[in-house]
């Protein structure tokens, strides 16, 4: 008899082992809610690259048959911006609000001035994973059609959800709406490139003059090079202190080169010129000149690396 209720014992503990975590397991899975989020965007203010800020006006709503918001709103935070919240309709499973806020981003300017940005706002629940995920609203999000940025192209949007681990080991269901703007190609290359562009091309035409007109052609390369310093202390002026080179940088750094052949050699040339070695002087203007595509090419190798 001993033996037959340790062995009733021994199966209902076996049991309950077995069958507990299962029940404790269906029941968190029940609590968990689940948040679909769609964004609709209005407007796209100012955009302020110096600190990565930019202003957005948009419309954000959660849908959900596990919550209901006429009793407790949804408790979501923007994590990379502050914003007014101004409810538009509130139900038991829907939720809508208009988002007016100043919003943060880390931009690479790479590229500039032909680079392309990404603004995005970024939302997480108060609950972590296993209380609440979100999941994008693809179908109805969008982007409204009287949407201007002046000064750039607004080329796509994306919604989509993350993962965001924190150091405690705790996840977080994050959902991340970003827009994608690039810089019209064509003014940008009017507006940035082209002067330097042309002023280099001025400094340069001093190896077509006669080795013999020291003045004109000093006076020529000092003062494009001063214009060319100012226009790329204009375009720096625009962008945040960063430590890589944008790809105008890279530019400028082969139009220095050039006014430093291109004086250089007028240096030469004088002291040649000084010593009555004019011929001398005429033959390393000549192999100076002849040498700018090999300097160019050589430097844009090289920073091709960078």
């Amino acid at each position: 008899m001993k033996i037959t209720y340790y062995v009733l014992a021994s199966l209902i503990i076996l049991s309950c082992t077995l069958v507990i975590p299962n029940i404790v397991a269906q029941q968190s899975q029940s609590d968990k809610k689940t948040y679909t989020i769609g964004t609709y965007l209005l407007n796209i203010g100012k955009i302020d690259l110096q600190n990565g800020a930019y202003d957005l006006d948009f419309y954000i709503w959660i849908k959900s048959d596990d919550a209901n918001f006429i009793e407790t709103k949804p408790k979501i935070e923007f994590m990379n911006g502050k914003a007014t919240i101004e409810p538009i309709t509130i139900e038991k499973n829907y939720y809508e609000v208009r988002v007016k806020g100043i919003f943060q981003k880390n931009m690479d300017f790479r590229n500039y001035p032909f680079e392309k940005i990404f603004l995005t706002v970024e939302i997480e629940g108060l609950e972590d994973m296993k209380s609440l995920e979100f999941v994008p609203d693809l179908e109805e999000s969008g982007v409204d059609d009287l949407v201007n940025i002046p000064g750039w192209n607004l080329k796509s949007t994306n919604s989509d959800v993350s993962i965001h681990k924190y150091s405690d080991g705790s996840e977080f269901s994050r959902y991340v709406y970003s827009l994608e703007i690039e810089r019209f190609h064509l003014s940008s290359f009017l507006k940035t490139m082209l002067p330097v562009i042309i002023i280099t091309t001025i400094a340069m035409l001093a190896f077509w003059m006669s080795p013999t007109n020291f003045t004109a052609r000093i006076g020529l390369g000092a003062s494009t090079l001063l214009a060319a310093v100012a226009a790329h202390l204009n375009a720096a002026n625009q962008l945040p202190p960063i430590g890589y080179l944008t790809l105008f940088d890279k530019i400028m750094i082969i139009a220095y080169a050039l006014f430093l052949n291109n004086l250089l050699s007028m240096v030469i040339q004088m002291r040649l010129i000084d010593h009555k070695r004019e011929e001398d002087a005429i033959k390393i203007n000549a192999k100076m000149r002849k040498s700018m595509p090999i300097i160019c090419v050589l430097i844009f190798l090289a920073l091709l690396v960078v």
